[in-house]
């Protein structure tokens, strides 16, 4: 389990760290006039990048509570008022993403929570789901502001 367990934590590194290195190489090119720019219908890329943080900030708190660790604290409720900002809170929150994935690293008896489904709030996770999740995540907002008018 231990070899499986570390391939697959790595690879799961691998894919969420991928995933955000291309929504800040697509947060770096919006300017702040691009921060108000919206599809019909559809948030400004101000709030899809909110909308990021504070989904982060949920998938940190999930892995943390399913991994036994300390959840981290609920970040201010400031929307991003530049790329640059949205940059720097992404970084903060995946931080604290990370730190939470390291307590499953700390103490073998545990890499078995990593697969386990467990329940949080109304659904059921893994630690390997969250991380899917991020990932995914990550993609589709990136892909989703690129398509914006003026983006």
């Amino acid at each position: 389990m231990t070899c499986t367990f570390h391939s697959d934590l790595a690879s799961s590194h691998q894919a969420i760290e991928g995933a955000r290195r291309e929504l800040l190489t697509v947060v770096d090119g919006v300017s702040r006039a691009g921060m108000e720019h919206a599809r019909k219908g559809g948030w400004t890329v101000r709030r899809v990048l909110d909308h990021v943080i504070h989904s982060e900030h949920l998938y940190g708190q999930a892995i943390a509570h399913l991994a036994g660790a300390e959840v981290p604290a609920r970040p201010s409720e400031t929307s991003p008022a530049s790329a640059a900002q949205a940059r720097t809170t992404l970084l903060d929150t995946r931080t604290a993403t990370l730190k939470a994935l390291k307590e499953l690293d700390r103490d073998p008896r545990v890499y078995g929570t990593f697969y386990e489904l467990r329940k949080v709030g109304h659904e059921e996770y893994s630690v390997l789901s969250v991380l899917e999740n991020i990932a995914n995540h990550d993609r589709e907002h990136a892909e989703q502001i690129t398509k914006y008018p003026g983006c």
